[in-house]
């Protein structure tokens, strides 16, 4: 194995503080996050780790997208990011990054770790032990598109694709000698009122069926031992049991109270191995009779799909962003957002599970065809970001139903065996969250009895209009069709929500025609929608498209979008309020909006 230069000067040791996320840790967790060493390689090929210059590296921040910097603006190509690690000699360590994109590869002193191909997968990356402290950390991210290497990207989605290394960076040393936790999964049991919960514990390092024994403390109250504990089978290492948390108090959008479980590891002499400290919140989230509902109360969804980006940032909002982004979606009204397109930011998940906000998690897609079906590749790859986004995101109480492949091909045959195999999955990893897809096809789509609720794209009174003389007019009408055309088929007992409605509106344009593409129109629009969906009973709710204005493809496909954007949002891209969020406001409030601009 080739040995790190670590006596080059432009070799910068990454820091390793010691605070870490209060809402997943484990006992020796660090942020990778700061200052990392990049050389952008442009048409360099990919199919072998390439010569890296010494020199022309330069710094950047991680996580950050290197096509939103001020130097490479809008380039695709490959790119390499370096840094230095410590890890004891002779532990084991696990890299958890929060999204590589498009296209990555890990290596640890010029060893090949993982490749992906879903840009906004987590993933996690096994070093093995070395006698040497200090190691190499290369990324090596390629942005540009290929069907065969990255078939889940491709150019035509309706949002910019960028490269980099997107969102966190951890380091979590594995204990010198013995087992450590690799996950734990907190599941609210059927009497999750009086604080019920299962606990499934996945530990590594150990031959399957092993006997273990933990100390668990939930909630800082009376530590519980629980003593020769035995794997569920003898081909795994993973053990279940039940618990009961003291003083339990439910979770909801109104009171979001949030518990956590403190899981400690322990040798046969009683000392300390490993621990974890996971979040997770007591709620139930249901669809029965054709309605939605949480903890036995009905639920009506008031929300807006979002796009993580920001002109500042790209694709790499800062926190301090994602709170306000959360602030102004409450100031709103929402109850809930919809994460478009991909697996949201497990910071951003935090604060939802803080701030009393629903969250439809959902994978990576947009309006795949047969051509992507067909791929062996994108099968297997949409499958493994499955897993790696139920595993990361299960343990938030905001999310309440998996999501899977926007406006795919749903009207045909040919979808069917990815889209059984989705459901059959995600039904596997949890079976009490809900399940959906949005779909285009409200009249002809194929598979709305494999899920739990029926989700619908639709724009009347923007596209398809052009020889309405009253474009307005058409909003209510298609929703009463949309229901009707549901219940024909015999799915009376499926929830209906509308996951996207919308129309575009380029901030500041205002004039006295009241036009396509002026604020007015815009906010006429969502106040139609909103109002039709809340006084239609068999509707559960409305998710308008969109939060805020977004940046799309760009070249020629781009003329239908003014600006190179996406103008539907409620706010634009700084964050500005429209017309639109005074009138979603007063509808998702029940304010009039003379009291809204109050």
């Amino acid at each position: 194995m080739k040995e790190p230069a670590t006596n080059r000067p432009d070799f910068i040791p990454a820091s390793l503080p010691t605070s870490t996320s209060c809402y997943t840790t484990t006992n020796a967790e660090y942020s990778l996050n700061g200052l990392w060493e990049f050389i952008f390689l442009g048409e360099t090929a990919t199919d072998v780790l390439p010569e890296l210059p010494q020199n022309a590296w330069e710094k950047v921040l991680v996580p950050s997208a290197f096509d939103a910097s001020v130097t490479l603006p809008g380039r695709r190509g490959l790119a390499c990011y370096r840094c230095s690690l410590e890890i004891p000699p002779g532990c084991a360590a696990q890299l958890w990054f929060g999204a590589l994109s498009l296209w990555s590869r890990v290596y640890v002193d010029g060893q090949l770790l993982r490749e992906n191909a879903c840009g906004y997968e987590p993933m996690r990356v096994s070093i093995p032990p070395s006698p040497h402290s200090l190691r190499e950390l290369l990324v090596l991210v390629d942005n540009r598109f290929n069907f065969e290497i990255t078939p889940m990207h491709e150019p035509y989605f309706d949002f910019y694709q960028y490269g980099g290394i997107l969102r966190e960076v951890k380091l979590r040393i594995r204990p010198p000698e013995g087992p450590w936790l690799e996950d734990i999964r907190v599941t609210p049991g059927e009497n999750y009122r009086s604080g019920a919960i299962t606990v499934d514990i996945l530990v590594g390092g150990e031959p399957c069926g092993k006997q273990f024994d933990l100390m668990v403390i939930v909630d800082r109250h009376e530590r519980q031992f629980l003593t020769s504990l035995r794997a569920r089978t003898d081909s795994d290492s993973s053990f279940r049991f039940d618990l009961r948390v003291p003083s339990p108090r439910l979770w909801s959008p109104q009171a979001p109270e949030l518990h956590q479980l403190k899981i400690l590891l322990q040798d046969k002499d009683g000392k300390e191995q490993d621990s974890r400290l996971v979040r997770f919140g007591l709620r139930r989230i249901q669809a029965r009779d054709g309605r939605l509902w949480l903890n036995d109360e009905p639920l009506v969804l008031k929300g807006v799909n979002r796009h993580e980006w920001h002109p500042n940032y790209g694709p790499c909002t800062p926190p301090s962003q994602m709170f306000s982004d959360i602030q102004w979606m409450k100031a709103m009204g929402c109850n809930c957002v919809r994460g478009s397109h991909y697996p949201q930011d497990q910071r951003f998940l935090d604060l939802c599970d803080e701030l009393g906000l629903l969250v439809w998690e959902e994978n990576l897609g947009w309006g795949q065809r047969e051509k992507t079906f067909a791929s062996a590749k994108f099968v297997e790859d949409h499958r493994q970001a499955l897993l790696s986004m139920v595993r990361e995101s299960y343990n938030h109480p905001c999310v309440f139903c998996w999501g899977f492949l926007n406006e795919a091909g749903t009207d045909s045959d040919y979808v069917r065996p990815v889209m059984e195999e989705t459901v059959a999955l995600l039904r596997a990893e949890d079976p009490q969250r809900l399940i959906t897809f949005a779909s285009m096809y409200a009249f002809t789509d194929q598979y709305f009895d494999l899920v739990d609720f029926i989700s619908v794209n639709t724009y009347p009174g923007w596209y398809g209009c052009e020889q309405a003389d009253k474009p307005l007019a058409l909003i209510r009408t298609r929703l009463e069709e949309i229901v009707a055309s549901v219940d024909e088929r015999g799915l009376t007992d499926k929830p209906v929500v509308i996951s996207e409605i919308g129309a575009e509106g380029l901030y500041g344009w205002r004039d006295a025609h009241g036009d396509f593409f002026t604020e007015s129109y815009q906010a006429r629009h969502l106040k139609a929608a909103i109002e039709a969906v809340l006084d239609i009973p068999r509707y559960s709710g409305i998710l308008l498209w969109h939060f805020s204005d977004v940046r799309t493809y760009s070249g020629g496909r781009s003329l239908m979008r003014p600006r190179t954007f996406n103008n539907k949002g409620t706010l634009d891209e700084y964050r500005r309020p429209k017309e639109a969020f005074v009138a979603v406001k007063a509808c998702f409030t029940d304010t009039t909006e003379t009291e809204v601009d109050a």
